[in-house]
């Protein structure tokens, strides 16, 4: 049975049941397990209480703040606006559509949270690195077989983990080039924000 509330709560859009819009991501995080299946699905999403990040620099904001909160919670504590602002989030929407953050991504999302990268650095980084947008069902309603059905399951072939395995090593090193690119590009970069600075305006803009 499908259920929201068998992922940890520190995810990128907190718990819930997480599908992609693209195959290869998800095929990436099974090849190696030996009992993996793929599955493909078909959801229905209309009557859903949804909200998707927007492609534009607010949506980027919010989408990179909203995933700091899921994996540090207590980081946002002293910030109560923003705080009250990404549990509402978690707990009033049947699903939240953005884009994927791997492995490799949140490397350049990590530099950014510590104060590394600027936030036009991380949205420079972000429009090159390109997973697809990420599905997350996050109430029972929404994962009932009203909304999602699963159409195929089975196995990758040998073939596919092996192309798998070749992408992941391709972005990876994309991902390493990226990054040092960026740092060396922003460095002395005018008119940008850190993310201490953007945690500060936001928790301002949402008290009012």
């Amino acid at each position: 049975m499908i259920s929201p509330y068998r992922s940890r709560e520190s995810c990128d859009f907190g718990q819930g049941f997480y599908t992609g819009d693209k195959p290869d991501q998800p095929k990436g995080l099974i090849a190696g397990w030996k009992d993996h299946v793929f599955y493909e699905l078909e959801c229905y999403i209309d009557d859903l209480k949804i909200k998707t990040f927007s492609n534009d620099y607010q949506g980027n904001m919010d989408w990179v703040l909203f995933i700091g909160f899921n994996r540090n919670k207590a980081g946002y504590r002293p910030y109560k606006n923003l705080d009250e602002r990404y549990e509402c989030y978690n707990e009033e929407y049947d699903l939240i559509i953005g884009p994927i953050a791997n492995d490799k991504m949140f490397q350049l999302m990590e530099r950014f949270y510590s104060g590394d990268l600027c936030d036009k650095a991380l949205i420079s980084g972000l429009q090159q690195i390109k997973l697809g947008n990420q599905y997350v069902f996050k109430t029972t309603r929404s994962c009932d077989m009203q909304h999602i059905n699963i159409r195929s399951e089975r196995k990758l072939s040998e073939s596919e983990k092996s192309q798998v395995y070749a992408d992941n090593m391709n972005r990876t090193e994309q991902s390493d080039n990226i990054l040092n690119q960026l740092q060396t590009r922003y460095r002395r970069a005018s008119d940008v924000k850190f993310y201490d600075e953007l945690m500060e305006e936001w928790n301002e803009q949402d008290s009012h």
